[in-house]
């Protein structure tokens, strides 16, 4: 069962409110997880609200900057909803993907992630967004993405610190996808410890056959 919660904000440009929608708990039957660490789910997860667009002013937000208290006793029905950066694109776009990418990366050049943590975030969701062109075939957005997806990836792995093994394959994950596989197989080196794990093992056969794209754990 889907719990959800509504939310009220006041964008922290313009001091509009509005109200979000946040799901608080949900069921999955099954899912796949790839390379990259992105998991689909069935029936699919629903989609993280953490960054909005104002419906007044259209400018980015953290939804964790704009919230409400909860004392707060607004009419949602009063109230609009907050945009997504998705509704900027309508899927029906043929460059839809390609748009919602170039956006992204103008929101971390602008410097709209002002904290590592957030850049970690927000770099890793363009990361999976771009790779989607491998997950689903798409080859247009592909080639027309190669620029954006190599110089996050390079800066993704400028600022990510692994506390884990598991975000260590995750950094050889980023290595390898970006064609450097020597500093891949160098950290695969370090992590003998995980031969009896099937994403290491595979990321590890693909270092070895020196393949770079995404592909799906099995």
């Amino acid at each position: 069962m889907t719990t959800l919660r509504t939310q009220i904000l006041a964008c922290p440009h313009c001091q509009n409110k509005m109200y979000t929608i946040g799901v608080m708990s949900y069921i999955i039957r099954n899912s796949e997880v790839f390379s990259d660490g992105k998991v689909i789910s069935d029936p699919p997860r629903p989609s993280e609200k953490n960054i909005l667009i104002c419906n007044s002013c259209y400018q980015a937000f953290w939804k964790d900057d704009a919230l409400l208290n909860d004392d707060n006793k607004e009419d949602i029905n009063e109230l609009p909803e907050a945009n997504s950066p998705s509704d900027l694109f309508p899927g029906f776009e043929a460059d839809h993907k390609l748009k919602r990418a170039s956006y992204y990366a103008e929101l971390l050049d602008s410097g709209f992630a002002s904290t590592k943590v957030r850049e970690v975030y927000l770099r890793k969701k363009l990361w999976w967004f771009l790779n989607d062109g491998f997950r689903y075939n798409h080859k247009s957005t592909i080639e027309d993405s190669k620029i954006i997806f190599e110089d996050n990836l390079k800066k993704l792995i400028e600022i990510f610190e692994p506390i884990n093994k598991e975000e260590q394959l995750l950094q050889i994950e980023m290595y390898r996808e970006l064609g450097d596989y020597g500093n891949a197989f160098n950290l695969l080196e370090n992590l003998k410890g995980m031969n009896n794990n099937a994403a290491f093992l595979q990321i590890q056969q693909a270092v070895k056959e020196k393949v770079s794209t995404v592909f799906k754990i099995i």
